[in-house]
């Protein structure tokens, strides 16, 4: 049919998606009577799963926003790769709390500061070479939304993404078992309050934390909502979920 006609371009293979790249999806182009090349391009706002070495945790690509953000939260699992080789201060999270009792494994680290979260960072920073952080509450908030303002991370339905008061059963759950958001992130809403690398006005004694936890009220798993508290603090409702810069 010459150039008139509809003509199909070839998508993008996964492949070429890498961190710190800015990959484009080719989706497709109409070319009419008497055009000649005709081609849209539209930059893919996520750049896929991927993850620094054997034992450091998923992390989804953001690179239109310059970096990369946990596809879960920390697990009991990543933490103990930590203190197998040596790090995290010796730190045994949870250890003789009634909390203990509910598991470890895929469950999300728990009774962690903001300063035992910057232990495990610093761990993983040196093993990788990369620069691992918390996220802003910004960063944190963007990601939340996965490309869709809504009332949680993840949808308008508490129940289909977030572990909370009414279907927790009083605890926290192993990550990925509710459905995930736009971006391919699980667990923003519920389950654990997340930690972010933000001062509270200006305090930096104190830092924002998102997302709510398990046994809280629909109300305070909303994606708006941050709270904040002192940065030494350790409880059973405290994980976090890790930033790294792209490239």
């Amino acid at each position: 049919m010459g150039e008139a006609g509809i003509m199909k371009i070839r998508e993008s293979s996964n492949e070429n998606y890498y961190p710190g790249s800015l990959p484009y999806l080719v989706k497709w182009a109409m070319c009419l009577a008497f055009c000649s090349v005709v081609q849209i391009v539209m930059a893919d706002p996520v750049a896929g799963v991927f993850r620094d070495c054997d034992v450091c945790p998923d992390m989804i690509g953001l690179p239109e926003k310059g970096y990369a953000i946990g596809k879960f939260e920390v697990t009991f699992d990543d933490w103990d790769a930590c203190l197998a080789e040596g790090g995290c201060n010796g730190y045994k999270p949870a250890e003789g709390k009634p909390a203990e009792q509910w598991g470890r494994g895929g469950r999300p680290v728990i009774y962690v500061s903001w300063d035992d979260a910057q232990a495990y960072i610093e761990w993983l920073s040196r093993k990788t070479g990369k620069s691992y952080r918390l996220p802003s509450k910004e960063e944190w908030e963007y990601a939340c939304y996965g490309g869709r303002k809504t009332k949680y991370c993840g949808g308008d339905d508490i129940k289909a993404v977030a572990w909370y008061e009414d279907n927790s059963a009083g605890q926290n759950h192993p990550v990925g078992e509710k459905r995930a958001n736009g971006y391919g992130l699980y667990d923003m809403s519920g389950n654990v309050w997340e930690w972010t690398d933000t001062c509270w006005e200006g305090d930096c004694g104190l830092r924002v934390i998102r997302g709510g936890g398990s046994v809280y009220e629909p109300q305070l798993l909303q994606a708006t909502i941050s709270l904040r508290f002192l940065k030494t603090s350790r409880s059973y409702s405290y994980g976090f979920r890790l930033a790294r810069s792209l490239p």
